[in-house]
């Protein structure tokens, strides 16, 4: 047979969605290159992707449904059929939902393209179950942070704010390792003359390419980002007009309850939605928005009797406290280095930082992130450009029964175990590791599920949840099925994820499956097309943003998403960037406020346990996804302990030497590997490692699910994975 090439997407569970070019003879993958883009700078693929032929053709991939036979976890199976397991298993559903209400079946599923995971939402839809919200296993505190500051979740785009930016800073983020597409940016700008910052606690591989790396101590994210602003209002370079325009700086808040004031508290027949400012032009109290007004962001105002400030005046006088000199004393880092960084910051614009997902692992991540959006937004370092999109017919395809109720993924442990804030009896998991990678490990194991009455996972291996499963389901890999994948905001492109080869052995693609259990539950009629023809439904939406899309034009290659003339409109109450939070009043947090750490390294508990330990990305895996490729094996062979020499010599520790690293929770033993690049303090541990490949434990028998209020009344509870502390000790030979 000849060889053929396919233009395909990559599938991994991330968003990048990197084009393939893969090369196919007699049916057989045989080489795989980038894919071709309208942009040729988009063009480029990681190490991992090129690792994915290892994992089509492992040895230890799934070949046939399995039905657990002795205890969980016991690793006895007996191979069954796909219509015995799944005619069992739409039983055991059915019977659930009748004894404890629909709501107890969870579908937990990860990041998938959209007929993957769309055939679970349909399910989920039409069943009236409950989609757990994976986006708190280490994802959920950004977002919170941007859902309050901006009104959506991927408001950290705002912050790159000019393609060709004169100064960059990488601020908790590593893309050189983990998103490239980010990396390619950040080089070309510093080949354009840029100045590159990075602050990690870390010297990472990104910051080998930046101009200066700050370490600062974990958790201290947000005191930075005050400090800086502390500074930048010294040192004049707020941006007056932006923050007048396009922020909540210049409503009035009342000081008697931290309010927004509403035109019908200071006039009679006045509107209660409509909020005031006091005009700087005539010295009078005006609505916001009122044409030709100029909107004071400083003083302080006796309006009808009701004393009231800007909500500039606000944060000013909150950051006032923030001087260089006590955040280098709560970050450890230089007063001086500070003060440069924020003038830099704000002179040198434009002006772009791109956040990563670092400091919002920490349990106050998502104030960190506000405090970094404020920073932004006072120095008008922001992209107000509305991202071009497609617009699907998504609600159609995901929802056609009733919307299905949510539960956030750190809720799951007392909804499990508790029935609190519902029951959860059984769980369907596809392409989500949740015993490996959720926190607590020894309470999943324990607690969790042993009160599940099911649990179904759905994967290419037999993983640390698959092990603990009653029915394991053998899923096709991305190039064995066909789907389609939207544009992220990564980038703006509708791509076609084209089948290169036939599913092996009897896999099936995660849709097939849940289109052949929706028949089985009986929803048949609402799974009896062609993945094709749900793909041409899904470009069906008329939308102007579909113009001239069609699933024959796909075929040809991907399509890049057209720039509508519309503003950008934040969905926030007051339609502004909202560094004032009047809804988070209650919670004490309308500002962006910094708080220590939970686990901090000046709290009591850190006599005992002194290390702040991370868990950071590693370049060779995607999460636990990839962990045993060989050829990325051979790259990153084992879990090692990042340890400074200094805490390494106070605890007779040499490179290669076999600790324990412990707290109250649980403990692992791994090798030690020192180095000069991390943080004295400070331990990391690569995370996503299964548990055969450490010697004893595992490191998320170390973290905590301490649920956050203020995240769980926004979006959802984020894991605080980088919020732990530890202890570490030479395990004697």
């Amino acid at each position: 047979m000849a060889k053929t090439t396919i233009r395909t997407v990559c599938g991994l569970p991330d968003y990048m969605r990197c084009g393939l070019s893969v090369e196919v003879e007699d049916g057989a993958i045989i080489r795989i290159r980038p894919g071709e883009f309208p942009d040729p700078a988009d063009r480029g693929i990681c190490v991992k992707a090129l690792a994915t032929r290892e994992m089509v053709y492992h040895p230890d991939r799934l070949e046939h449904p399995l039905k657990r036979m002795g205890e969980r976890g016991e690793d006895k199976w007996q191979r069954v059929s796909w219509d015995e397991a799944l005619t069992a298993i739409a039983a055991q559903l059915q019977d659930i939902s009748r004894r404890y209400g629909p709501g107890a079946v969870a579908w937990m599923v990860s990041v998938m393209p959209n007929l993957a995971g769309g055939g679970y939402s349909r399910l989920a839809s039409l069943t009236k179950g409950t989609v757990v919200d994976w986006w708190g296993c280490g994802d959920a505190a950004g977002p919170c942070a941007d859902i309050a500051t901006f009104g959506h979740m991927m408001g950290s785009v705002h912050l790159l704010s000019d393609p060709n930016p004169r100064f960059v800073i990488v601020w908790g983020y590593n893309p050189a390792e983990t998103n490239y597409d980010h990396m390619r940016k950040i080089v070309r700008a510093k080949k354009k003359g840029a100045k590159v910052v990075v602050i990690d606690p870390r010297f990472t591989a990104t910051a080998a390419h930046a101009d200066e790396h700050i370490a600062l101590r974990p958790g201290t994210d947000g005191a930075l980002a005050l400090g800086m602003i502390n500074v930048i209002l010294q040192e004049g370079f707020r941006d007056k007009r932006f923050i007048a325009e396009n922020t909540v700086g210049p409503l009035l808040v009342r000081r008697d309850n931290g309010l927004f004031l509403k035109e019908s508290e200071v006039t009679p027949g006045g509107k209660p939605d409509a909020l005031m400012i006091m005009d700087e032009y005539s010295g009078r109290r005006q609505v916001a928005g009122t044409p030709q007004a100029k909107p004071a962001v400083n003083g302080s105002f006796s309006i009808s009797g009701i004393d009231c400030q800007p909500a500039f005046q606000l944060l000013s006088d909150m950051v006032r406290e923030y001087t260089p000199e006590k955040v280098s004393q709560i970050a450890d880092i230089p007063a001086d280095v500070i003060r440069r960084l924020a003038v830099a910051y704000g002179s040198r614009k434009p002006a772009s930082i791109f956040r990563g997902w670092g400091m919002q692992r920490t349990f106050y991540g998502d104030l960190a992130c506000r405090a970094i959006n404020t920073l932004a937004a006072i120095t008008g370092n922001m992209n107000l450009e509305k991202p071009s999109t497609f617009v699907l017919n998504s609600r159609r395809f995901l929802l056609p029964g009733e919307p299905h109720n949510t539960l956030p993924v750190m809720l799951l442990y007392d909804a499990v175990t508790k029935n609190q804030p519902q029951a959860v009896k059984a769980v369907w998991c596809s392409g989500h590791d949740f015993v490996n990678q959720m926190p607590n490990m020894n309470r999943v194991t324990e607690e969790l599920l042993p009160h599940l009455e099911l649990v179904v996972v759905c994967d290419l291996f037999m993983t640390p949840s698959a092990k603990f499963a009653d029915y394991v389901l053998p899923v096709a890999s991305f190039y064995e099925c066909t789907d389609l994948c939207v544009a992220t905001f990564y980038h703006s492109y509708l791509q076609l994820q084209q089948k290169v080869m036939e599913p092996l052995y009897e896999c099936k693609s995660d849709f097939r499956i849940a289109a052949e259990l929706g028949q089985k539950l009986g929803f048949g009629e609402f799974f009896n097309k062609t993945d094709e023809q749900y793909i041409e439904e899904l470009l069906d939406s008329r939308h102007p943003t579909m113009e001239g899309v069609s699933l024959a034009r796909l075929k040809e290659g991907p399509v890049m998403a057209r720039s509508l003339d519309r503003p950008l409109q934040f969905k926030t109450p007051t339609g502004l960037i909202e560094f004032y939070v009047e809804r988070l009043k209650k919670f004490g947090q309308e500002l962006p406020i910094y708080l220590e750490p939970v686990e901090s390294l000046r709290s009591e508990k850190a006599k005992t346990y002194p290390l702040s330990l991370l868990t950071t990305h590693s370049r060779n895996r995607i999460h636990s996804s990839l962990a045993k490729i060989p050829s990325l094996l051979g790259q990153e062979p084992e879990p090692t302990l990042e340890i400074s020499p200094a805490d390494a010599q106070t605890r007779d520790i040499m490179d290669g030497d076999t600790v324990r690293v412990f707290n109250n929770r649980g403990q692992v033993s791994l090798k030690a590997r020192l180095s000069h690049r991390i943080k004295p303090g400070v331990v990391n541990i690569t995370q996503g490692w299964w548990p055969d490949q450490y010697l004893q434990g595992h490191h998320n028998e170390l973290t905590h699910e301490s649920v956050n209020p203020v995240q769980e009344f926004i979006l959802g509870p984020n894991a605080a994975f980088y919020d732990v502390l530890v202890q570490v000790e030479k395990v004697p030979e």
